[in-house]
């Protein structure tokens, strides 16, 4: 171990250099290990984990192909489960209905919640601070209430009996529970009997085989269940009721509670579910920076270790064995990883915040706080590292002779001759290249998502979410304040990733088609300023049930021209419709859908946001005042509003995600490459400083010096790139362009910018101990010679 010290001490900059790479490269893995920690210690606080099953629904479409699995199933389905399946001790249902206003004690809260079945607290572990866990959810109109939703709304975990009033009906509270932990996919404020369910007219939710979209079934297995013979059940159930339904085709399959989170995509999740896809790729992402910075250690400490090789030969010499010297090589590389496991958390503890706030799974799943246990990872984590990174130079410099050492092999070559400190250097700018690559391709996409043609305005549209309350009484207020030019309302944003559709038959036909849809007012398609081919806007003076539809519908149902489509009549929700315009195609969805036969549907009663044309350029005085329209309005709800630019950077924050992220592990590869590439630098400088100085008193130039330093250098990036770039854009299009129906044409320029710009950052690194050399008096080098 002195010995290790006292080497350190004397190469303080190879040092210094090793440290930094290795401390930025274990600060992203400090952040997986933390995140992957807390990721998989979700639900482990059920006692009956390894025997809790959720009934997922994998809904079959009229092709026959299988859609994405919902995590949703029907109530039905878990009645029907609780009375056919045998070998299931309970099964825990619930509806997510619950939300809106309550009102307790003349105050009005907006908690929301589920309306569980009375085995919830049997088959999940939430500890209850008072009621009796097997009652508190039996009669209808009982209500549980979590620990803070009691204090939020009665200042006391002391309500046994208090009422809670929604939508004018009284709710008594039966228990109190405590708050789900952190490390829950269940979360909830509230709990009410799912029997209240039947006495407010919900027939539909509780007993429709396709009432499965907002509704849950949570299986406890016996100890000695058969999974085999429980899906079978599960597959005799679903095929009377598909046979029984006009609407719903679906198979129903388990799904361990393990495996829900992280889980597999799933539509209609309960909660925020992290994808396992997600934890992997940080995981994975981490793993290439550290190795990168193992590499980098592993080729600084070979080009070291060539002005230590007469030690190290004159040590086997003296008799010093391979062990020895490879323990000793291994004590150096673990001190100096302990060294940057210090800087390495204080930057992880720098990094943490962002890391938190990257995306919507993070901000809602993970919060990194260190237990004891993680912090003992963190340590075992340093070992490794240390052990792996000077693994290679201590097995390198065991393996040759001591004769060999001693004449001062200056490359020395393992695997048929292959110079191993050039392959490290190879692949350091391999992944520097790839990551910049990467940075440069999400860049331009996202660029190219948020500045996509969607065949409609959206410029200065404020989307204002109703709240329950009437259309007309909202855009009544917001008439009045003069910078809202038009306003208009609709069920949902198009280009928002939100979809809505149904099956519509035109009359005459036989065939029925899937057709998208949105319910609008008779204002909506002049604001959004869609393109007419032919009718006119929607009338909402007229009594007759109207619809407007795009090219697509025309194709889908071959209906002719635009014009020949006026008038005619089409069966869509429950509904004879008339078709009174044709508008062109538009991106309803996103870039990742296709543009699919789409109507807008005129409904006032199903408007959920007041659409609003802004001309103005003061926005905070205007946002002002339709916060104080609002506020005169209702002054119970705060105002809930966004530009229809910002909904539609949301949809897209996978894709700034995924630059943010390329971005940052772009900087620490390049950065650990820099620092690999100035140790290198330095060394060739040193190892060449006769030549060097011979060259400058003969005439040598300071670009013929760089030359000298960088033609290896540069061989090497070239090879690096050929294998870089095609890598790089292989995993753009497989994952951030994957399944994207719209995507962009990747150029020279978006290939090739990563590259330049390693190659710009490598060219000044070599030059700083090129244009040192060119400064330096040639009489000081040759005198020491």
């Amino acid at each position: 171990t002195l010995v290790a010290f006292r080497n350190l001490s004397r190469n303080r900059l190879f040092s210094a250099i090793n440290i930094f790479g290795l401390a930025m490269s274990m600060a992203v893995g400090l952040l997986a290990i933390a995140f992957a920690t807390e990721i998989y210690s979700y639900d482990n606080f059920h006692e009956h984990k390894d025997r809790i099953y959720r009934v997922n629904n994998i809904v079959v479409k009229q092709t026959g192909e299988l859609s994405v699995p919902y995590a949703s199933t029907s109530l039905l389905a878990g009645q029907k489960i609780r009375e056919q399946i045998p070998g299931i001790e309970k099964v825990a249902s619930f509806y997510k209905g619950l939300y809106g206003d309550l009102k307790a004690e003349n105050q009005t809260f907006n908690i929301q919640g589920y309306f569980a079945s009375p085995e919830f607290f049997e088959v999940f572990t939430f500890p209850m601070i008072q009621g009796n866990p097997q009652t508190a959810l039996v009669e209808p109109y009982s209500l549980v209430l979590t620990e803070s939703s009691a204090i939020k709304m009665f200042n006391s975990t002391d309500v046994i009996g208090k009422t809670v009033e929604r939508n004018d009906k009284p709710y008594t509270v039966t228990a109190v529970v405590q708050d789900p932990p952190k490390n829950s996919h269940l979360q909830f404020e509230i709990l009410a009997a799912q029997s209240t369910l039947a006495t407010l007219s919900n027939d539909y939710v509780l007993s429709n085989w396709s009432a499965m979209w907002s509704s849950y079934a949570y299986l406890l297995l016996d100890k000695t269940h058969n999974l085999e013979q429980i899906q079978a059940g599960l597959d005799e159930i679903a095929k009377v009721e598909n046979a029984n339904s006009k609407t719903l085709n679906a198979n129903m399959r388990l799904e361990s509670m393990s495996n829900i989170f992280p889980g597999e995509d799933r539509w209609n999740e309960v909660g925020t579910v992290m994808p396992i896809e997600r934890v992997n790729a940080i995981v994975y992402l981490a793993l290439i920076v550290i190795f990168s910075a193992c590499f980098n250690y592993a080729n600084l400490s070979i080009a070291r270790s060539l002005k230590r090789a007469k030690e190290i030969g004159i040590r086997k010499v003296v008799g010093a064995k391979k062990n020895q010297v490879f323990v000793q090589f291994i004590t150096e590389a673990i001190i100096v990883s302990f060294m940057a496991l210090i800087l390495a958390y204080f930057l992880f503890r720098l990094i943490k915040p962002e890391f938190i706030s990257l995306n919507y799974y993070n901000s809602r799943t993970t919060t990194l706080d260190l237990s004891l246990g993680t912090y003992l990872y963190f340590i075992i984590f340093s070992i490794f590292i240390g052990f792996l990174s000077g693994a290679i130079p201590a097995l390198v410099m065991t393996k040759f002779k001591p004769i060999s050492i001693i004449k001062g092999i200056s490359n020395m070559k393992v695997a048929g001759g292959v110079n191993i400190r050039k392959v490290l250097v190879g692949i350091q700018f391999a992944l520097s290249i790839g990551f910049a690559v990467l940075v440069t391709l999400a860049y331009k996409q996202y660029q190219h998502a948020l500045n996509f043609d969607l065949g409609y305005v959206t410029d200065s549209i404020l989307n204002v979410e109703l709240q329950g309350n009437d259309f007309e009484l909202v855009k009544s207020a917001f008439e009045q304040v003069p910078e809202v030019s038009e306003i208009s309302g609709s069920g949902f944003m198009p280009s928002t990733g939100s979809l809505n559709s149904s099956y519509a038959k035109v009359e005459g036909q036989i065939d029925s088609v899937t057709v998208y849809s949105i319910w609008v007012n008779e204002d909506y398609t002049g604001n959004l300023k869609h393109n007419f081919l032919a009718g006119e806007p929607i009338n909402g003076s007229l009594e007759k049930k109207q619809m407007i539809v795009n090219e697509e519908f025309l194709k889908a149902f071959n209906l002719g021209s635009p014009e020949e489509a006026i008038g005619q009549k089409v069966d869509y929700y429950k509904d004879i419709r008339e078709i009174v315009a044709v508008i062109s195609n538009f991106h309803y969805g996103t870039i990742y859908d296709r543009v699919e036969p789409f109507a807008f549907l005129h409904g006032n009663d199903r408007l959920y946001y007041a659409n609003l044309k802004l001309t103005t350029q003061d926005i905070t005085t205007t946002m002002s005042k339709i916060s104080a329209a609002w506020e005169n309005l209702d002054p119970e709800h705060e105002l809930q509003s966004s530009f229809f630019e910002e909904d539609i950077e949301r949809v897209y924050q996978d894709l700034s995600t995924s630059l943010k992220t390329y971005g940052f592990l772009a900087i620490i590869a390049i950065s650990i490459s820099m620092l690999g590439l100035l140790g290198m630098s330095v060394y060739t400088a040193e190892s060449k400083v006769k030549e060097l100085t011979i060259r400058k008193v003969l005439g040598a130039t300071f670009y013929n010096l760089i030359m000298l330093l960088s033609r290896n250098f540069l061989l090497v990036l070239a090879l690096a790139a050929t294998v870089a770039v095609p890598i790089a854009l292989y995993i753009f299009r497989t994952t951030l362009q994957k399944d994207m129906q719209y995507a962009m044409e990747v150029g020279f320029w978006e290939l090739a910018n990563g590259t330049v710009l390693v190659l710009l950052i490598s060219m000044l690194t070599i030059g700083s101990q090129a244009s040192k050399a060119a400064r330096t008096n040639p009489a000081e080098n040759l005198r020491n010679e």
